[in-house]
C-alpha cells in the first residue's frame, strides 16, 4: 500500500496464523515547518506513524513559520489530511479545522500557550481531544530574555542609547541588581528558572501564585509565596516586576490602573506572557506621569505594536517584538518533547503538559 505524498510509506503486518492484517495507522499532521532531520526523528518513533507535514509540502526549499501557510495548499489536499488526522502538531489549530477533523484525538502545540486555541473553541466544541502545550522549552531563552530587560534598567542603558542615539557623550551612576526585590507572577518553568537566576545574582525573588491561598515560606531560591489576594500588597515591595502567567480570563488586565498605582516609582515592569496581562491605556498614562520608573515589554495588547503606539517614543520603555522564546535550538527542543508525548500517547500513558479545561493552561 502506497503512502501519502507527503508521509513516509507504511507496510502491512503478519497476523495470527499467517494472515496478513493491516496495522492501525496513526495519522500525525505537522503544521509547522521542520527540518526533514526532525521529521525523521518523528517518524522514528514507531512504524505505525503515518506523517503528513504539511508545511513542507509546498516547495523543500520554502521555510515559514508563518501557521496560515496551510490557505496555499489546494482544498482537496488539505480535505483529505484533515479527514484522516488523528494527531496535529503546530503552533496552533485553526478555528476552521474543528469540524474537519473527525479522527483527531490529540494537539500538540508548538507553543507554551493554549489561549489562542482555546479562545477558538476546540475544548468547548470537542471535549474528546487532548491539548498539550511546549510548556517547558522555553525556560532558557525566555528567563535569559527577562534577565537581560532587568539588567538593561538597572544598569542604565536606556539612558545609554537614548545619548547614544543624539551623540551625546553623558556620563551617568548605573545601579545594581544585587539587593533588588523581583516579584515573578505566575511559576512554571519560565518563571522557576527566573527566580534561579536572580537569586544567583543577589536579588530578593518574591512569586504570586493563583494556585496558593494564603502565604507560603520561601523554598531557598524564592523568599516567600503570595497568593493573587495579595498582589497589590507584594507589588508595593517590588523593584522589578515579571508577568509570567499564561492569559487566562482571571488573568487578563491583572494589571491594570490600581496595580500600577500599588508599585514603586522607580519599579520596572517586565511582560513576557500575554499582552492581554496588562491594561495597556493605564501603563501608557502611568509612564507618561512617572508613576512607575519603566516598562520591558515583548508582548502586547495587539500585535505587531501599532507605529501609533506612544510606547515606541518613551525613552523609559523597551520593546522587543515578541521574540523571548526564539532561540536557535527551538525546532530540535520541541521536536524532542512531542516525540516523548507520542510515545506516550501511542502507549497510553499520561501525556506532558496536557491542558485541564477548568484552568485553561
Amino acid at each position: 500500500m502506497a503512502g501519502h505524498p507527503y508521509t513516509n510509506d507504511y507496510h502491512s503486518s503478519e497476523g495470527a496464523g499467517g494472515q496478513t492484517s493491516a496495522p492501525h495507522i496513526v495519522s500525525v499532521l505537522v503544521n509547522y515547518f521542520l527540518l526533514p532531520e526532525y521529521l525523521d526523528q518523528i517518524r522514528a518513533v514507531d512504524s505505525r506513524l503515518e506523517i503528513i507535514a504539511l508545511n513542507n509540502a509546498r516547495s523543500a526549499q520554502a521555510k515559514s513559520d508563518n501557521p496560515d501557510d496551510w490557505r496555499k495548499l489546494d482544498d482537496a489536499t488539505l480535505r483529505e489530511a484533515l479527514s484522516r488526522a488523528e494527531i496535529i502538531f503546530g503552533m496552533g489549530l485553526p478555528r476552521e479545522w474543528i469540524r474537519q477533523t473527525p479522527e483527531l484525538e490529540w494537539v500538540q502545540l508548538a507553543s507554551a500557550g493554549s489561549d489562542h486555541v482555546l479562545r477558538d473553541g476546540l475544548l468547548a466544541q470537542r471535549p474528546d481531544v487532548k491539548l498539550t502545550t511546549a510548556s517547558g522549552i522555553h525556560e532558557v531563552p525566555i528567563s535569559e530574555h527577562i534577565l537581560a530587560m532587568i539588567l538593561f534598567f538597572s544598569r542604565g542603558f536606556n539612558e545609554a542609547v537614548h545619548n547614544q542615539e543624539h551623540h551625546n557623550w553623558q556620563r551617568y551612576t548605573a545601579g545594581e541588581a544585587q539587593g533588588k526585590t523581583v516579584t515573578l507572577v505566575g511559576y512554571g518553568p519560565i518563571a522557576r528558572r527566573t527566580a534561579l537566576l536572580c537569586k544567583a545574582l543577589g536579588m530578593k525573588p518574591l512569586v504570586v501564585r493563583a494556585s496558593i491561598k494564603a502565604q507560603q515560606p520561601g523554598d531557598g531560591t524564592v523568599d516567600r509565596f503570595y497568593p493573587n489576594a495579595d498582589l497589590n500588597s507584594v507589588l508595593s515591595q517590588s523593584d522589578y516586576v515579571v508577568l509570567a502567567a499564561p492569559s487566562t480570563p482571571r488573568t487578563q488586565g491583572l494589571i491594570g490602573k490600581e496595580q500600577l498605582k500599588a508599585m514603586k516609582k522607580e519599579a520596572v515592569l517586565v511582560n513576557i506572557s500575554r499582552g492581554v496581562l496588562v491594561d495597556e491605556a493605564a501603563l501608557i498614562k502611568a509612564l507618561q506621569e512617572g508613576e512607575i520608573g519603566g516598562a520591558a515589554l515583548d508582548v502586547f495588547a495587539e500585535e505587531p505594536l501599532p507605529e501609533s503606539s506612544p510606547l515606541w517614543d518613551m525613552p523609559d520603555v523597551l520593546i522587543t517584538p515578541h521574540v523571548s522564546g526564539t532561540n536557535p535550538y527551538y525546532s530540535r527542543r520541541v521536536t524532542d518533547l512531542f516525540c516523548d508525548n507520542l510515545r506516550r500517547y501511542l502507549h497510553g500513558e499520561p501525556l506532558r503538559n496536557l491542558v485541564e479545561r477548568e484552568r485553561g493552561y
